[in-house]
């Protein structure tokens, strides 16, 4: 039984060690893949994310051992047969859901910033959609990388046990006990040590640099749990009893009254405006010249800021399409996981925007390029009753076929152009552009390069000069002077760079209002937010919106904007940008005079949104 013993625990040991081997490689091809980041780590840096990333990875293998670890306890009692086939068809099996995991986090880390999760499911279960933006190149690249992995590990695990996983020789009964003993021992790696607190993410932070520690993580480990806290749908962010939440939030409410709100637009008693919102994907700020950002890329935006009032402090509440579009259409903020807009059995009871120009008698349309079903966004537009919608099965078919993700922003101006020489007034039309979404293959070469920012940035020059185009012939048009053009964006971005998910930089987005009814030109420095629109434009308009416990008017005496990411959350006041790291479970950046601000209602704010979100 000793020799037996010895020999299955060194095997045991080999099969710990095969699979940590796979999960440093892994880390490896991340650092490498993502050498924009990871060329810019000290060389102490990067060994600190193998040796504090060591923790969690050990602790994913040792999940990974329990099941085998369990079998060899009865390999008295079993045929050694079974278990040398369970455990090499139970190896093949993980490894080929860890390859093709690896592969999503390789391939989403870039445009999400964070880890893979459980939430690429709200977004993968359109396979029409995804492929608009994942090209032949990419599905090749990945398929080898999986395939790769999975021949290469499969081929190592002969090599290690050629005459299978149990040692030959005799088996005693008593091998039973001491088997089981080793496999209950594996609680100590998998808890993290023996600290009161179990393993979790800010147990192997040790960067102020959220990349570093993101990817000192085990994605392995970070995807399982997700699905865990998927499965229970509980508020994250539970941080004081919930009736202290709900008192501190209304009285921050009721406390931040309207200050002096400027009329924005020039109103006719007797003729109602139109309202033409366009909403550009995946721009920021950066982009744009008048607004801080860089200079050529979006010349016609650039234009329109200097003959427009702007709001310079706007910022979108997430990082993705559909928090952005629950945001702007349906007044909601963005989840530090999700979106309302993904559960259409919560946003049926929100107001979404087009709803008050049709109680008033507008003639609604919405113009989206690609195809509407993808985020569940057709099921948000039906529920804001558009009477009118033109997506990409309206177009020819090949114009669907010039890009990965739908009609070119060009022809979709075009089409809502050539509708509004024969539109009925008043009219409110939605444009969602495309273009600028990964991949970015656009018909346009202005800025040259294959790096991703490169072609980013060619994408937003060539969604700019469509806008440009748009913008000028309907200046020629008489419905010019009666019609107000809000343009906006979905979301922001990190690129270009150098910005983390965290940094503010990457969620704050133009806000421009323009046409014939704006009535002056201003710069409103004012801090608002997405979900604030749709409430502050119907009060501009004359009109009372409904209630909307979490959209605000853009001129309140306590000004402030939320941004949400899955690992935290950030909060922007006058005197300066917090941000909260939930799994370090406090704020991890303040400005110099945070003691001047009250910090308690930010923690209500997302406790009662997220409260609000589960009951609905």
């Amino acid at each position: 039984m000793l020799v037996f013993g010895l020999n299955q625990t060194l095997r045991f040991l080999k099969y710990l060690v095969f699979w940590l081997f796979f999960f440093w490689l892994t880390k490896a091809l991340f650092l490498i893949y993502n050498i924009d980041h990871s060329g810019q780590l000290s060389f102490g840096e990067i060994l600190g994310i193998f040796g504090y990333g060591l923790k969690m990875d050990v602790s994913t293998v040792s999940y990974l051992l329990l099941l085998p670890g369990l079998l060899l306890a009865f390999v008295y009692f079993l045929p050694s047969g079974f278990i040398d086939r369970f455990v090499r068809i139970y190896t093949i099996f993980f490894l080929v859901i860890a390859s093709v995991l690896v592969v999503l986090d390789l391939g989403l880390y870039p445009h999400w910033g964070t880890r893979v999760n459980v939430t690429v499911f709200n977004y993968i279960n359109d396979p029409v959609a995804i492929g608009a933006s994942v090209s032949l190149t990419d599905l090749f690249v990945a398929l080898a990388v999986s395939g790769a992995l999975i021949i290469a590990f499969s081929y190592i695990y002969k090599q290690i046990f050629p005459d299978g996983f149990v040692a030959g020789g005799k088996v005693r009964w008593y091998y039973l006990p001491v088997q089981l003993f080793l496999v209950a021992t594996l609680i100590i790696p998998i808890r993290g040590g023996f600290d009161t607190s179990p393993l979790n993410l800010s147990s192997v932070a040790f960067s102020p640099k959220l990349y570093v520690n993101q990817a000192a993580s085990n994605y392995l480990w970070n995807f399982a749990k997700s699905v865990e806290k998927r499965k229970r749908l509980a508020n994250p962010c539970a941080y004081m009893s919930k009736e202290e939440s709900v008192r501190l939030f209304d009285e921050f409410k009721k406390a931040g009254t309207l200050a002096n709100r400027p009329q924005l637009i020039t109103l006719n008693p007797g003729k109602q405006p139109n309202v033409i919102l366009v909403i550009l994907e995946s721009f920021s700020n950066k982009v744009i010249a008048p607004l801080g950002g860089m200079h050529g890329v979006a010349p016609a935006l650039d234009s329109l800021c200097t003959k427009s009032t702007v709001f310079t402090s706007f910022y979108s509440t997430g990082n993705r399409s559909d928090r952005g579009i629950s945001a702007v259409l349906g007044g909601y903020p963005s989840l530090l996981s999700t979106s309302i807009m993904v559960y259409p059995e919560k946003s049926e009871s929100l107001t979404l925007l087009p709803e008050y120009f049709n109680r008033k008698g507008y003639n609604t349309s919405f113009y989206y390029g690609g195809d509407i079903n993808f985020y569940n966004l057709k099921t948000f537009v039906l529920q804001g009753e558009y009477k009118k919608v033109v997506t990409k099965s309206d177009f020819a078919s090949e114009l669907g076929r010039m890009s990965k993700w739908g009609v070119p922003d060009g022809y979709i101006f075009e089409r809502a152009s050539e509708d509004l020489k024969n539109e009925q007034e008043p009219f409110m039309k939605t444009i969602y552009t495309i273009s600028s979404h990964p991949p970015f293959d656009v018909p346009f070469s202005k800025i040259h390069g294959n790096s991703n920012q490169a072609k980013y940035l060619n994408s937003v020059a060539y969604t700019d000069s469509c806008l440009g185009v748009f913008i000028e012939e309907f200046r020629k048009s008489p419905l010019w002077d009666n019609t107000l053009l809000i343009v906006t964006a979905d979301h922001g971005t990190m690129e270009p760079g150098p910005t983390d998910i965290t940094d503010p930089a990457s969620y704050r987005i133009p806000l421009i209002w323009s046409g014939g009814v704006v009535d002056s030109l201003q710069r409103i420095e004012t801090i608002t937010m997405q979900s604030d629109l749709g409430t502050s434009l119907v009060r501009q308009l004359g009109w009372e919106p409904d209630s909307a416990r979490f959209s605000k008017d853009f001129f309140t005496s306590s000004p402030h904007a939320f941004y949400m990411l899955d690992s935290g959350w950030g909060y922007v006041v006058p005197e300066g940008t917090f941000y909260f790291d939930q799994n370090a479970g406090d704020f991890v950046r303040k400005p110099t005079d945070a003691d001047s601000v009250d910090l308690r209602f930010p923690k209500a704010y997302m406790q009662v949104l997220h409260d609000d979100f589960i009951s609905r």
